[in-house]
């Protein structure tokens, strides 16, 4: 009878021992699915992160548009290819000295033209004697031109207005810009970027 109970005591541990095993292992199992689910996450993470980065390095630097003309010397040539900062003003506002992109609502092409802001929404503008004046004062002007010889619009002063940019051309005496009723003043939805890098061959490098 004894050696009967003894027996019966073996065949339970082992059985206990048994089943403690098979239940440890089940959370070992059940431990690893889950890891093995956070790491396929984490790797799915960061690939999309890689993706969007990627992306908006593109869509914000690499965007590529030609100035056509004479407009922009001797800061852009004729026929020169820029590239866009097109996410810049995605949150900013143009500035003073930007040189934009932006597309012509006046016509059905939605021509593209860049030319360089002087003027940003509440500033008065006027050309007189020759000479561009932003707020009362003689603009800290980027392009060498001695002399404005057409006012156009800027013939007598006006304020902009809200969402109202004014551009011109470096090449003040030989550009079609904001002092043409053909270009005017332009918003910023009509902007497509800031110009900032020149990748044309004998034309290259960074624009100021």
């Amino acid at each position: 009878m004894v050696n009967d109970m003894e027996q019966i005591d073996k065949i339970k541990s082992s059985f206990s021992h048994r089943f403690s095993r098979s239940l440890n292992f089940n959370r070992r199992r059940k431990r690893f699915k889950v890891q093995e689910v956070k790491d396929k996450a984490i790797n799915v993470g960061i690939i999309a992160l890689i993706v969007l980065l990627a992306f908006l390095i593109v869509f914000s630097l690499f965007t590529s548009v030609k100035a056509a003309g004479v407009s922009m010397r001797p800061t852009i040539e004729d026929d020169t290819s820029v590239l866009l900062d097109r996410a810049r003003y995605l949150i900013l506002k143009p500035n003073h000295n930007h040189i934009v992109a932006f597309k012509s609502l006046s016509d059905e092409q939605e021509t593209i033209y860049v030319k360089r802001v002087v003027g940003v929404p509440g500033d008065t503008l006027v050309i007189k004697n020759g000479r561009l004046y932003v707020n009362g004062e003689k603009y800290d002007d980027v392009a060498d031109t001695a002399t404005i010889k057409y006012k156009g619009m800027l013939e007598s002063e006006i304020k902009l207005g809200d969402d109202e940019y004014f551009v011109l051309g470096d090449n003040r005496n030989n550009s079609e810009d904001s002092r043409y009723t053909s270009i005017g003043l332009i918003s910023k939805k009509q902007i497509i970027g800031k110009v900032w890098f020149k990748t044309s061959f004998g034309d290259f490098g960074i624009v100021n």
